[in-house]
């Protein structure tokens, strides 16, 4: 086996200066020893780190892969990636979960898709962000903690792609190539300093990112996955399992914690319609990345001889709606992008988009497995658009313009909800009923009864804080 160049899986284009480097960080090209044993030409200090770890190295290795062969090749890459970062350790008494942590990362490469599964090597980094991959691989790993690592080796490299180009390289290379600093230094033409503070300042953003995702050594659900439930949360309509998983992510992220509080003090405010007629709502909570988180739902009214055979019919099939049965609750705009769809309770609800034959533009929403329908049938959607409800002003880039309408083609109590940063000022009401102070938000809100051909408009002015 030979060693001729390094392969490089790059989360963003090198410049040509920074591939002809590449060769420079490869290693020689020499003859690989008998399995089992590592030689490198190396000095004292690297050579006893050799000695003292290969035994239990190999043994760890082997029950993850389950082949003396494998894991001989593995036990090699592992010192082998170890002697390029060496340079960089710093003895913190944790030399075995540093190197566990490498073998770790090779043995999982070894036993995935190498397109999928990147080494990350974040030892030499903040230790916060480290801690859960040190420890909870202590033991052998078992199917659902190799997909948990895999997964948190995506976040990983998701979290380095939104870093600023300077520092998305030199952390790039530094932690997930496992090169020194002053190889870094070498391939990225800047001086040693610069790479440490680009380093520096990459690691304190990957461990805020991070941390919505790893919390006191167990995984969270992320923002993104979490805004499917808030709502319900904030209504307390929500599964116990699913209120774990939300709760577990309120503990990591102020963010999401301000946003369930004030979808909580929005729901008590929201004037409910007259028994038995319909009620209808959409909010719309702009996000920092420019897209738009949406909640919007109503009740239905379900015939009694209707209900008793749907009912029927998910008693029969335990739950799943056949191919025959399309039962649609909704009709939606084609570029959302549709997160969940819940019952009255807080069940989620499993779905399919399929195209609007009458508009392309539309798509219809198909359930095709819920626990039961409801007499007054309350559709409780959330998704994600690229709509932009607000915008600032030519004339005043401090002046933001909110619009929101909503033709809902039916008799109904209909309300729209726009939210507004706490500290904007001076918000005014072109079209609607007011304000609703929410804590970290303010929602202008438009709310009343619309005839089958009405459609419904919210429209206000602020200035951003």
């Amino acid at each position: 086996m030979l060693l001729t160049e390094v392969e490089i899986l790059l989360p963003f284009e090198p410049s040509p200066g920074q591939r002809d480097s590449l060769c420079w960080m490869a290693p020689q090209a020499m003859q690989m020893p008998p399995r089992g044993w590592c030689v490198l030409e190396i000095d004292s200090p690297f050579e006893q780190v050799v000695v003292n770890n290969q035994g239990w190295l190999l043994r760890y290795v082997k029950k993850i892969v389950g082949s003396q062969e494998a894991a001989e090749d593995i036990v090699q890459e592992t010192f082998i990636r170890a002697f390029k970062a060496y340079d960089g350790y710093q003895e913190t008494g944790r030399q075995r979960q540093w190197l566990r942590t490498i073998a770790r990362n090779v043995a999982f490469r070894y036993l995935g898709s190498p397109a999928a599964i990147r080494e990350v090597n974040l030892c030499t980094g903040d230790e916060s962000i480290v801690h859960f991959i040190e420890t909870a691989m202590d033991h052998v790993p078992s199917a659902e903690e190799v997909a948990l690592a895999n997964e948190l080796t995506r976040r990983i490299m998701e979290a380095i792609s939104k870093l600023p180009e300077a520092q998305r390289s030199v952390v790039y290379y530094r932690f997930v190539r496992d090169f020194s600093v002053h190889q870094v230094a070498h391939l990225t033409n800047q001086p040693v300093g610069s790479v440490k503070s680009k380093c520096h300042y990459g690691l304190q953003k990957l461990r805020r990112h991070l941390s919505r995702y790893v919390v006191e050594g167990g995984f969270v659900v992320n923002c993104k996955d979490a805004y499917a439930f808030l709502f319900q949360y904030a209504k307390g309509r929500i599964m116990p399992e699913d209120r774990e998983k939300v709760e577990g992510h309120l503990a990591a992220c102020k963010d999401c914690t301000d946003l369930a509080e004030s979808l909580r003090i929005l729901a008590a405010n929201m004037t409910p319609a007259r028994d038995g007629e319909i009620r209808h709502y959409l909010i719309a909570i702009p996000l920092s990345d420019g897209t738009t988180l949406n909640y919007f739902g109503g009740t239905s009214r379900v015939d009694d001889r209707e209900l008793q055979r749907m009912n029927a019919i998910l008693e029969a099939n335990g739950g799943v709606i056949p191919r025959g049965e399309n039962w649609t609750f909704g009709i939606h705009d084609a570029n959302l992008e549709h997160l969940a769809e819940f019952d009255n309770d807080g069940h989620k609800i499993e779905f399919e988009l399929v195209p609007n034959p009458r508009d392309p533009s539309k798509v219809q929403v198909i359930y095709r497995k819920m626990v039961k329908v409801y007499p007054e049938h309350i559709i409780g959607s959330v998704a994600l658009s690229r709509d932009k409800y607000v915008t600032t002003t030519i004339e005043d880039p401090n002046l933001v313009v909110g619009k929101l309408q909503n033709y809902l083609g039916a008799n109904a109590k209909s309300g729209l909800y726009l939210a507004i940063p706490a500290g904007a000022k001076n918000i005014r009401i072109r079209r609607g009923n007011g304000v609703i102070d929410a804590g970290a938000y303010k929602f202008a809100f438009s709310e009343r009864y619309v005839a089958e051909d009405e459609c419904l408009r919210l429209e206000c002015t602020y200035l951003k804080s």
